[in-house]
């Protein structure tokens, strides 16, 4: 084959790959959208729909969309669960219809409550913004039990549906309202207090990372920052247990074990979580809570105030020995019985001369060295450090220093007491606790 054939056949072959991309491909997607339009038996559509009213089994319960939030107004006025009535619109899509037990001749003369639709089991009504409402009903189950009597605005027709499809429909209150025991925005956080048995804590935000103002001020470690806000934005509640608070000390809200201060961006006031008192001659270990801008008092699991207890040392930022690894040139380890010194030449390769004068071929992996320096993570830093740990680094087990021609810029010494590694660092003056593994990992390559 030619190269011009094959030229004009890759011409060709790139005309029908962008005819796909460019017009069949949207087409069959606009057919597919046509199909399931043609097969959704009700219009009821996510972003025409103001209100929805459901009565089954629990009560009658009446939803409206403010916005893209909703919000129950019956029985009582609570914030809904967004997930649970936007999937109440898509499932009532798709609720299959299965073999008509009464067909439109028959329909007008048929007794609905023969099949239980009359009045239904469970019945969905969706209110447009405009327009006329539409309803689903669902009835009795067939005799074999394998089914359930489905009729629907417009239908005039009982058919057989699958009684998964009513139990979707058939929810406690519980399930229909919004059970975030603390919900916020993490990105807008940006500040935080936080009180808890381990002590009071405050952190704000500064770009992408986070700093810890009380009771140090050092920088915090932003991955635990925003696990915890994270887990307080999920966490859920277990039941509610009143819907207004009545007397505050009775729950411990005056003075409570818990409390989480957050201030949003462009917000004057801040979203406050309490958790007061355990509830009583309870096995379970829970809690009774409240966010001051809403009226309930809920009852949440050990695991929300588990989260809570974060010791100072875990909030702060761990890899404190960070400095400028650029232009670094030299680095020398210095251990109590010898010394390894390692230089970069001017074609940018590293020599590397043990304490017995032998010269180690390759780079031994001096680079990585630097890494494993900047990145290396504190273990722990201890509220007191005691003599020995103080000794330990006076008579160091391994000193790593790092230069850049005849500036110090980074120096690591190591001690080691009572089977627990110390360290402290030029940038770093603070004695902290060093992973057991420290040594290991701070060693050149053989």
């Amino acid at each position: 084959m030619g190269l011009k054939v094959t030229a004009i056949l890759a011409v060709l072959l790139l005309g029908l790959v962008g005819f796909v991309f460019l017009y069949e491909r949207p087409r069959m997607a606009e057919e597919q959208r046509e199909i399931e339009a043609q097969n959704a038996f009700i219009e009821v559509q996510r972003h025409r729909v103001a209100r929805l009213t459901l009565t089954n089994d629990y009560g009658q319960f009446v939803a409206e969309k403010r916005g893209n939030e909703w919000g129950l107004i019956e029985p009582i006025e609570v914030p809904a669960d967004w997930l649970e009535f936007e999937g109440m619109i898509e499932i009532a899509q798709i609720v299959e219809r299965g073999r008509i037990v009464v067909d439109e001749g028959d329909y007008a003369g048929v007794a609905l409550a023969d099949f239980g639709l009359a009045p239904p089991v469970v019945e969905v009504r969706f209110e447009p913004v405009s327009g006329d409402p539409v309803w689903l009903l669902f009835g009795d189950d067939i005799p074999s039990k394998q089914g359930c009597y489905l009729t629907w605005s417009g239908g005039n027709k009982v058919v057989v549906t699958k009684k998964q499809y009513r139990a979707r429909f058939n929810r406690p209150l519980m399930e229909l309202r919004d059970t975030r025991a603390f919900f916020f925005d993490p990105d807008l956080v940006t500040r935080a207090y936080l009180q808890t048995p381990e002590g009071e804590y405050v952190v704000v935000r500064d770009g992408l990372k986070w700093h810890l103002v009380h009771p140090i001020k050092k920088r915090a470690d932003a991955r635990e920052v925003l696990t915890l806000l994270g887990r307080l934005k999920d966490e859920r509640v277990a039941s509610f247990h009143k819907e207004t608070v009545d007397d505050p000390a009775i729950y411990g809200f005056d003075n409570p074990d818990y409390k989480v201060e957050l201030h949003l961006k462009d917000s004057e006031a801040p979203n406050t979580l309490l958790l007061g008192k355990r509830v009583p001659d309870n096995r379970q270990k829970l809690w009774y809570g409240r966010v001051m801008n809403r009226p309930q008092v809920f009852i949440v699991e050990q695991l929300l105030p588990e989260s809570l207890d974060i010791p100072l040392s875990q909030l702060r930022y761990k890899r404190v020995f960070e400095f400028d690894r650029t232009g670094v040139d030299r680095v020398r380890l210095a251990y109590r019985d010898s010394v390894v010194n390692c230089s970069k030449d001017g074609d940018g390769s590293w020599q590397v001369v043990m304490g017995d004068r032998r010269v180690m071929g390759g780079d031994a992996g001096v680079e990585d060295l630097i890494d494993r320096v900047h990145n290396l993570v504190v273990a722990e830093f201890p509220d007191k450090v005691d003599e020995s740990a103080t000794e330990s680094l006076a008579d160091p087990v391994l000193t790593i220093s790092l230069w850049r021609g005849e500036t110090l810029v980074q120096e690591l010494i190591i001690g080691q007491a009572n089977n627990f590694w110390y360290g402290k660092a030029k940038t770093h003056r603070e004695v902290v606790v060093l992973p057991y593994s420290v040594m290991s990992r701070l060693q050149l390559d053989e």
